[in-house]
């Protein structure tokens, strides 16, 4: 006996249509009406109906709808079936995990916007992966979860190469899936990254409030927690308000006594104990503090010497958090000597946050107390160079718009 299936594909067939035009003509899901072509679901008298008229069967299709069951046995076995159906397997969801996972370890360890192309296309895949059928609730969930921290980390990529537009879109799109994941992990990470980019925005008050907000949403010892108290502090410097900068740091220490092994290791959302330093680096400045700044770089260093893992990004924020401390006490000489190994890095690790910092030393050269001092000049020169090979002015080679 002729299926549905079978007649189904036949008459498709013979009238030339793929079954991605016919799902739209129906209109259905293509992976609905895949499903049906193999026999794997049945359709109702409706669809049937309509397949019918589109592909001029005079009511052969419909024909082979089997009448409705009333058994209540039945419903409950076919509603078991239609929960269990899905499009993606458990396998392939842990896969997608740990690929997110291995970007937000790569994030401070390699080129931006090399990241910054493989975590799009891997976007993608996951958002293609929700669209395309079903899932069960829980790899629903999941799926939203692994979407929502990519979405966060190709924001906090958009803001490190200056894109401030394309990174508040992924921000906008990493909040979405976060709230329909219904999870507080992704709520918290998706803040840590737009607060980074409303500081770097120069919009302190968001900045601080949104990191404030993603501290209290992030479980005891989960991940970003540190960083985001650390980022509170940061945007409260920022704002000239030293006393709660210093309180939002003594919050992160307390926090980092409940932080798990994880958030030693240096990725996109951790704060090992240099890049906390760096933090602190911040908070002195604002404070005016070149003693307190340097004691940070020391923190920083002690950390290395004992294991902390270093990375590009930190270990550049130190050296340049030194040469400032040195600018401010007037020794030129010694911020050079800091500087030294930085102008080395290459144009493919120079974000935002590095130039500008660099920024921050160059015109503080500019002083008047600077005029005529031929080291302070070439420091400058050097800076200013090191400053034209910013990945801002670099073209993306991944989409600019989500």
């Amino acid at each position: 006996m002729t299926t549905f299936g079978q007649k189904l594909r036949r008459l498709m067939d013979e009238r030339r249509i793929s079954q991605r035009k016919l799902a739209a003509l129906v209109p259905c899901n293509d992976g609905y009406l895949s499903r049906v072509a193999r026999d794997l679901r049945t359709p109702t008298r409706e669809i049937a109906e309509r397949l019918d008229e589109l592909l001029d069967a005079d009511g052969d299709l419909t024909e082979l709808v089997p009448e409705k069951r009333t058994s209540t046995a039945d419903d409950i076995l076919e509603l078991a079936a239609w929960l269990e159906e899905t499009n993606v397997g458990d396998g392939a969801v842990d896969y997608l995990e740990t690929a997110t996972r291995r970007l937000a370890h790569d994030y401070p360890r390699q080129p931006p916007l090399a990241v910054l192309q493989e975590a799009q296309t891997l976007q993608s895949r996951v958002a293609e992966i929700l669209r395309s059928g079903r899932q069960r609730l829980a790899q629903t969930r999941d799926l939203l979860s692994i979407s929502a921290e990519l979405f966060a980390l190709i924001n906090l990529l958009a803001g490190d190469v200056g894109r401030y537009r394309l990174a508040d879109a992924y921000g906008y799109g990493a909040w979405t899936c976060a709230q329909e994941a219904d999870s507080d992990t992704a709520r918290a990470l998706v803040l840590c990254a737009q607060s980074k980019t409303a500081r770097w925005e120069g919009r302190y008050a968001d900045a601080a409030e949104l990191a404030g907000r993603g501290f209290q949403l992030a479980p005891a010892g989960g991940r970003g927690r540190v960083l985001l108290a650390v980022s509170e502090a940061a945007a409260l410097q920022a704002r000239g308000d030293i006393a709660a900068a210093n309180e939002a740091m003594r919050r992160a220490e307390d926090a980092r006594d409940t932080c798990s092994a994880a958030d030693e290791r240096a990725d996109a959302w951790s704060c090992t104990r240099a890049r906390q330093a760096t933090y602190a680096l911040q908070v002195g400045l604002g404070a005016r503090d070149p003693a307190d700044m340097l004691r940070s770089v020391a923190q920083a260093d002690d950390a290395w010497a004992d294991g902390d893992q270093w990375v590009y990004g930190t270990w550049a924020q130190v050296r340049i958090g030194a040469a400032l401390a040195h600018v401010m006490t007037g020794d030129p000489d010694g911020a050079a000597e800091e500087l030294k190994e930085v102008f080395d890095l290459g144009a493919d690790y120079r974000v935002v946050t590095i130039i500008g910092r660099m920024g921050e030393i160059e015109r503080r050269l500019g002083h008047s107390r600077y005029k005529g001092d031929p080291c302070a000049a070439e420091l400058r020169e050097k800076i200013r160079a090191f400053r034209a090979g910013s990945l801002e002015h670099k073209a993306l080679t991944a989409v600019e718009a989500p």
